[in-house]
């Protein structure tokens, strides 16, 4: 019985799950997997010889049956905990996971500042394309920016809402993110957070508009006061807050 709360829907088709494991390319690595549920992912993961998996489950009932089938292995590790919250292993090659919608964006920016080589996760396709998607977009806002900063990012393919049971409401993308190594400060999250707040604004007014700043402090970011922010690259974003701190 899935737990509506946790926004538990469960992959149907092996094949999938098979391309997952495939892309995280799990053998002889320490795999961090988040949400394992009833471990069918998990599964796919082993056949591919992975050194260990470290699987972080919530949910007690799925933790508690996680163990009991794993009882005595050396390869797998099953912890009962909300990931967001749990101290993340200090080693950790590749993170898996379908994880909940509704944290996805939670879940990604609490793994930004780990060192590993790649995720593969399991998002909402609108999700997927907002962290792929490029300036002048319709798509493209705060999530395209910050996440393209911290991470080389690919919609690897959609997942159908018919291959999932129950069958949630919308589709699923596979994505998989190789982080850059950059980290943001929080004056760079500011600044990031009020441009995007007014995408459709030029730069001068998308910033006025935060009350953060006075029209004279802006006259060094030049060229840009005149871009409409949606127009505005990663390198674009990064050189304004560099210029304003």
């Amino acid at each position: 019985m899935r737990k509506k709360s946790l926004g538990q829907c469960f992959l149907e088709d092996r094949n999938i799950l098979r391309l997952e494991a495939k892309l995280a390319n799990p053998e002889g690595k320490i795999v961090l997997e988040i949400g394992p549920g009833d471990g069918r992912l998990t599964e796919a993961i082993l056949e591919l010889k992975p050194k260990k998996i470290i699987a972080v489950e919530k949910d007690a009932r799925f933790a508690s049956q996680l163990k009991e089938r794993y009882i005595g292995r050396d390869d797998i590790e099953i912890i009962e905990s909300d990931f967001l919250k749990m101290k993340i292993p200090d080693r950790v090659d590749i993170v898996v996971g379908n994880i909940p919608y509704y944290i996805s964006s939670d879940i990604v920016f609490r793994i930004a500042p780990l060192h590993f080589e790649r995720a593969v996760l399991m998002v909402q396709k609108e999700f997927a394309k907002k962290m792929v998607s490029k300036p002048d977009d319709d798509d493209y806002g705060r999530l395209s920016v910050t996440s393209q900063i911290a991470f080389d990012t690919k919609l690897e393919r959609v997942v159908l809402r018919h291959l999932f049971r129950p069958i949630p409401k919308v589709d699923s993308a596979i994505i998989v993110l190789k982080p850059t190594g950059a980290i943001l400060s929080q004056f760079q999250e500011n600044i990031i957070r009020w441009l995007f707040s007014h995408k459709n604004r030029t730069v001068r007014n998308a910033l006025l508009s935060s009350k953060e700043f006075e029209d004279n402090e802006l006259s060094r970011l030049g060229d840009f006061l005149k871009r409409r922010v949606r127009t505005l690259t990663k390198e674009d974003v990064l050189e304004i807050a560099r210029l304003l701190d």
